[in-house]
C-alpha cells in the first residue's frame, strides 16, 4: 500500500510540473507546417490531407491524445475538427487555434455498398428532417449551445429490427454520461430509427476499426462525423450529408498563464475531472469488471486447451504430436493482437457473437497454445520410474497420475505458470480495437473528455499493479500448498 501511495504522489508531481516548450512561428498556411511535428488522428480525413505534405512529420494517435501531445510538447501543432475544439473548451488548457475554415467538408452515414435500403430511407428521412425546420434547430442546438451536454434526447426505441450502429466517442457528436451513449448523432440516429422501426445497438469502436469493422459485417452502420472522401467511397456508401464543418489546426498558447497549483490542488482537481464528474468512475468499474470477466473464462479455456493440446503433444504417434507442435509453435508464433483481430474480422465475420465472447477465444487460444508447452514441460521434469513404482503399488494410471505425478509436475509448473497468468491479466488492454471497453479502453474513453496527460494513465496503472498482485499472492498460497503435499 505504501507504494500505491508514493505512486499517487508521483503523479501528482507530473500533474502539477510544467514542461518547457519550444518556440514555434504561427503557420499562415498549410505549406507553414512542414518541418514541424503535426498530430492527427489515424485514419481521419486530417490525416489524408497533412500526409500529402512530405515534409511534415506525422504522430496518428486517438482524439483524446491530441491535445496531450501539443500540451506535452511531443507535437507542435495538432488537427481536429472546430466544433471539437470549441465544445471541449481547449483554449481553457492553453491552447489555442493557428489556422481555421481549412479542410470543409460534409459528413455522412456509411453503410456497406449493398445495403441501399437503410441508405434510401436515412436519405428520406433527412429530407424530412430539414423540411420540418426541426434540422436547423437540432444542428444549432447541438453546435453552439454551452449546454448542450445536457440537452435533452430523443430516446433510443426500445422495440424494432435491431441495428448495430457504429460509434466513437467525440464530443459533442458522441459521448457518455451514466453509462448512456449522448450527443449529436446520437440523438439524430435514435429520431431515424424510431421512425423506421429499428431499434439501435451502439457499439463504441476506434475510429480506424469502424470500416473495417463495417465491411466485415460487424455492424451496419458507422456514425462517427465520418466526412465523405473518394476514398472511402470506394469501400463504403455514403448518405445524403448531415453535418459540414471545418477543421482547425491547433498549438500551445505561449501567452496563457500556466496554471499556479499546489501538489494537493492538482490531486484534488485531477480526481473530481477524472472520477467524480460525470460519473467518471462508473466506467472504470464497468471497464474493471469486463477485464476481469475476460480474463476469467479466457484462462479456464487456456487451462483447458492447454490440457487438450498437451495430451496429443504427448501422444506416441508421430503424426499427431508434430501436427501439434506445428500448430501450437504457429500460434504462439502470432503477437495476441494479431490473432484478436483475425478472430474479430475473419473467423467471427459474419456472427452475432460479441466482442467480449471472441476476446475470450482469441486470449484462450493463445495462452493455451503456451500452456500445453508449460504443462509438457513439467510432466517430462517427472522421472518415469514414478509411473513404474505407481503400478507396483497397484495403483491405475488415473490413481498414479493424481497421487504421484500431479503433485510433482504442478511444483515445476506453477512458478511459471503464475507469471502466465498474470500477463494474460495485462494482455487484455487490447480488446478495445474490437469494440470492447474494458479498463485500458474505459480510461481512454474519460482522456477523450477531459484531455487529461497524465491521471488516467496512472490510476490504470495502479489498478493493474493491485490486480497482479492479488493474483500473485492467491498464486504463492496454491504454490506453498502444493509444495507441503507429500
Amino acid at each position: 500500500m505504501k507504494r500505491i501511495l508514493t505512486l499517487f504522489l508521483l503523479a501528482a508531481c507530473l500533474l502539477s510540473c510544467t514542461v518547457p516548450q519550444k518556440e514555434v512561428k504561427l503557420p499562415e498556411s498549410l505549406e507553414d507546417l512542414e518541418g514541424h511535428t503535426v498530430a492527427v488522428v489515424g485514419g481521419s480525413s486530417t490525416e489524408i490531407l497533412i500526409s500529402q505534405y512530405p515534409g511534415v512529420e506525422v504522430i496518428r494517435i486517438g482524439l483524446g491524445e491530441l491535445a496531450i501531445a501539443v500540451q506535452s510538447g511531443q507535437a507542435d501543432f495538432g488537427m481536429m475538427q472546430e466544433v471539437q475544439f470549441d465544445a471541449n473548451h481547449l483554449e481553457e488548457k492553453g491552447l489555442k487555434k493557428c489556422l481555421t475554415g481549412y479542410q470543409k467538408g460534409v459528413s455522412g452515414l456509411a453503410f456497406r455498398q449493398d445495403d441501399t435500403l437503410h441508405c434510401n430511407l436515412f436519405n428520406r428521412f433527412l429530407e424530412e428532417f430539414k423540411a420540418s425546420g426541426e434540422y436547423d434547430r437540432w444542428n444549432n442546438d447541438w453546435i453552439h449551445r454551452a449546454d448542450s451536454m445536457s440537452l435533452a434526447m430523443c430516446p433510443a426505441p426500445e422495440e424494432g429490427e435491431e441495428y448495430p450502429v457504429g460509434i466513437t466517442l467525440s464530443f459533442p457528436f458522441v459521448f457518455l454520461t451514466d453509462d448512456a451513449v449522448s450527443g449529436m448523432e446520437i440523438d439524430l440516429m435514435n429520431r431515424f430509427c424510431a421512425q423506421n422501426g429499428l431499434c439501435p445497438e451502439y457499439q463504441v469502436v476506434e475510429f480506424p476499426a469502424l470500416i473495417p469493422s463495417l465491411t466485415a459485417g460487424k455492424i451496419d452502420v458507422v456514425l462517427s462525423h465520418l466526412q465523405i472522401t473518394e476514398e472511402r467511397a470506394q469501400q463504403v456508401l455514403f448518405s445524403e450529408p448531415y453535418y459540414e464543418g471545418a477543421a482547425c489546426c491547433f498549438c500551445r498558447d505561449p501567452e496563457a498563464p500556466a496554471p499556479k497549483r499546489s501538489l494537493t490542488q492538482a490531486l484534488k482537481d485531477s480526481v473530481k475531472a477524472n472520477l467524480l464528474d460525470n460519473d467518471h468512475w462508473k466506467i472504470l468499474l464497468d471497464g474493471l469488471l469486463v477485464t476481469l470477466e475476460i480474463s476469467l473464462f479466457a484462462l479456464l479455456l487456456a487451462i483447458l486447451l492447454g490440457i487438450i493440446f498437451c495430451y496429443f503433444r504427448m501422444r506416441r504417434s508421430r503424426w499427431i504430436s508434430g501436427f501439434m507442435k506445428i500448430f501450437t509453435d504457429t500460434i504462439r508464433g502470432i503477437p495476441v493482437l494479431v490473432i484478436l483481430m483475425i478472430m474479430f474480422y475473419v473467423v467471427f465475420a459474419k456472427s452475432q457473437v460479441t466482442g467480449t465472447l471472441i476476446a475470450v477465444c482469441s486470449f484462450g487460444l493463445f495462452y493455451g497454445a503456451g500452456f500445453s508447452e508449460l504443462f509438457r514441460s513439467g510432466m517430462l521434469s517427472v522421472d518415469k520410474g514414478q509411473w513404474e513404482a505407481g503400478a507396483a503399488l497397484g495403483l491405475h494410471k488415473l490413481q498414479v497420475f493424481r497421487l504421484i505425478v500431479l503433485p510433482q509436475a504442478l511444483r515445476q509448473i506453477i512458478p511459471v505458470f503464475k507469471g502466465e497468468v498474470i500477463s494474460l491479466v495485462k494482455s487484455t488492454s487490447v480488446v478495445g480495437y474490437v469494440a470492447v471497453i474494458d479498463l485500458t479502453f474505459a480510461g481512454s474513453i474519460i482522456r477523450s473528455r477531459t484531455f487529461d496527460a497524465f491521471f488516467p494513465f496512472i490510476l490504470i496503472s495502479i489498478i493493474y499493479i493491485i490486480l497482479s498482485r492479488l493474483i500473485g499472492r492467491t498464486l504463492d498460497a496454491l504454490e506453498r500448498r502444493v509444495y507441503k503435499t507429500k
